[in-house]
């Protein structure tokens, strides 16, 4: 029997929270951080009404990880979605939302794809420079627009960082089975007013056979690199400029459309480009409450692939925002608001096969928006939030959030929100893809959701931690599979009902001289109801959590990590070769375990020995696509 949360229902597992300790937080954490993706006025963790997990620098580092799925595999409301081995398609579900319901963010600039439907294929984001990663579940369209339904991942890396640093030079250089290399270098130098952050990371694999026949391995490519010029032109203002580059190469298989439907080996391979630019000035003057910020977004993707050595198809997706946004600041209160526009820009190449693909599409928005926090009495603190998106293809939208955090003693903060966010339709779906295959729908609307979120935080001397529970509605959600039986091809359109996502997200962290143990659990119910059937909605699992530990044993040269990140079942869709029907089937529950070991040679040399997948498990995230196998990794690192 389906499981509904009321208002009612969350209302009392708060109150039951308060009388019990409950503890979660972020791994080493400080309870007063504050949030970058939250608002864009500074509050601290403690008083943001929402639900928020903060990976920092030693968190990453102790990983040894090589890719970011691998440090968010386990994160409460997280559903992870991997095509096989590195490189293999990834995508990332935030409390049962889409996977293009989820903004991402690095550095500030958002990384949606828009050529491939406004997801992020998390493959090809590498851990490597990565100083922090800041998840916010739940709508934030009022702060960032159209596509921040089920919330927004907020990636720093060394060359975003905007605090003063001193000179420092630092490279690592790994290597394991699979035929993995990996090497990585950043650099700072601060000379008066300016200030010069760079990087640049390698990853090369042969990868593993992803299919469940044959025996090719599907190898992946990376390089990245990004810098960041900080200049202070005067006490008033500040210059700061980011560029960052992607480019991946990646082996993948095709399809058996004639026997089994799966997988199968062969010789396709997608050549990646990324490109993301942020150039801001900041005005803050002197003897003021009052400061702004002008800033201009570039994001370019382009993805070319090729069948046996032919260009087959590929995809360029542009962004262009421009955004300024002014502070001003009361004795208990601070306000922003300001203007933003938006363009994208869409360009599809394909063969002239059964119809001709190529197209070029694009859009324009302009946005204007305000929100406020302050402290309502010396325990209460409020936040709200409002947006209005003026689209030049659909109607004009509004979203908002409001919230409230009450500081009920030193040891717990209880908060509640509600929220209402916009996702545009994506070009794909709108204008189709293949025309013998997929046809688009002009006439999609925009998908709407509203959620209700109440929550706990608590913070004691040797436990932290936090729960929430949440119920939302999305309105007008779009299928992408709906079949055209007249025309024997596929299409888009708004499913005539509502989807809902009730949840519980926990995380809690316990502090001790041995070590730290950070614990998280999430529990989903993701339905969809269309035309008066309804369905569990696909590659989400109802149960999910993870436990992670470090410790450096007391000593000053060893150091400890492992991660149990456990995945539940979840159903998927299976398509069998023509004439057969559809199939939903249940993929088995598995759980992955990561060690890694470090040893500090000294003030400047660390070696470390990473294992994932240690109990080599095998497991499958889509039908047909065999798990990443187990690998070793063996690192050295050089600080100076």
């Amino acid at each position: 029997m389906r499981t509904h949360f009321t208002k009612a229902a969350l209302a009392a597992a708060v109150i039951s929270c308060l009388s019990t300790p409950s503890y979660s937080q972020n791994t080493s954490q400080d309870i007063e951080t504050l949030t970058v993706t939250g608002t864009r006025l500074p509050i601290s963790l403690t008083k943001l009404p929402g639900s928020v997990s903060v990976l920092t620098e030693s968190d990453i580092k102790a990983s040894g990880a090589l890719q970011l799925t691998d440090l968010i595999r386990g994160l409460p409301g997280v559903s992870l979605s991997q095509s096989g081995s590195p490189g293999g398609l990834t995508e990332l579900r935030v409390r049962g939302s889409e996977t293009n319901h989820l903004l991402i963010l690095i550095d500030g600039v958002v990384a949606n794809d828009v050529g491939q439907g406004s997801l992020v294929d998390l493959a090809h984001l590498t851990s490597a420079n990565v100083v922090r990663i800041e998840l916010l579940r739940g709508p934030q369209s009022a702060r960032w627009g159209s596509g921040a339904v089920g919330g927004v991942l907020s990636i720093t890396t060394k060359a975003g960082q905007f605090a003063s640093k001193q000179p420092h030079v630092d490279f690592s250089a790994a290597v394991g089975n699979q035929g993995t290399l990996q090497g990585n270098i950043n650099a700072h130098s601060q000379n008066d007013n300016v200030g010069v952050s760079a990087y640049a990371s390698y990853l090369r694999t042969d990868g593993d056979n992803v299919s469940r026949v044959g025996n090719e391995d599907d190898g992946y490519d990376n390089m990245t690199a990004g810098i960041n010029i900080n200049y202070a032109a005067s006490t008033e203002h500040t210059f700061i400029t980011n560029l960052r580059t992607v480019y991946f190469q990646n082996e993948y298989d095709g399809t058996d459309f004639v026997t089994t439907g799966l997988p199968a080996d062969a010789d396709n391979v997608t050549d990646g480009n990324q490109l993301s630019a942020r150039l801001r000035w900041e005005y803050t003057p002197e003897n003021t409450r009052y400061s702004s910020a002008l800033s201009a977004h570039y994001r370019k993707d382009e993805n070319d692939n090729t069948v046996s050595g032919i260009e087959n198809s590929g995809t360029t997706g542009e962004r262009i925002e421009l955004n300024w946004t002014n502070f001003y600041s009361f004795d208990k209160w601070n306000v922003a608001g300001g203007v933003e526009y938006l363009q994208r820009l869409f360009d599809q190449r394909g063969l002239l096969t059964f119809g001709d693909p190529n197209q070029q599409q694009h859009d324009n928005t302009y946005s204007f928006f305000a929100e406020g926090s302050g402290q309502l009495t010396e325990t209460l603190t409020a936040t709200v939030s409002g947006r209005y998106d003026n689209n030049s293809e659909f109607d004009n939208a509004v979203s908002y959030r409001g919230g409230l955090t009450w500081q009920v003693n030193k040891e717990y903060a209880v908060f509640s929100s509600f929220g209402k966010a916009v996702k545009t339709p994506t070009f794909t779906e709108r204008f189709g893809f293949f025309p013998a295959s997929f046809i688009g729908n002009p006439n999609l609307e925009p998908e709407t959701s509203e959620e209700w979120e109440v929550g706990v935080k608590a913070n004691w001397q040797t436990l932290s931690g936090q729960i929430s529970v949440y119920t939302a509605d999305l309105e007008d959600e779009i299928n992408g599979f709906v079949f055209i039986s007249d025309l024997g091809a596929f299409s888009a359109g708004n499913i005539d009902g509502e989807s809902t996502r009730d949840g519980l997200d926990v995380e809690l962290n316990w502090r001790h001289d041995f070590g730290n143990l950070t614990a998280s659990y999430s529990y989903l119910d993701a339905e969809q109801t269309d035309s008066g059937v309804t369905t569990t909605e696909l590659r989400r699992a109802r149960h999910q959590g993870s436990l992670t530990f470090t410790s450096d044993f007391g000593t000053d040269n060893f150091s400890f990590y492992t991660k149990l990140a456990y995945t539940g079942s979840r159903n998927d869709t299976f398509f069998p070769p023509f004439p057969e029907p559809s199939q939903t089937l249940t993929s088995s529950a598995y759980t992955l375990a990561t060690v890694n070991l470090g040893y500090q040679i000294d003030q400047q040399w660390q070696v470390s020995l990473r294992i994932d997948n240690a109990f080599d498990t095998d497991y499958e995230d889509i039908v047909g696509y065999a798990g990443q196998e187990r690998r070793a990794l063996l690192s050295v690192n050089y600080s100076m």
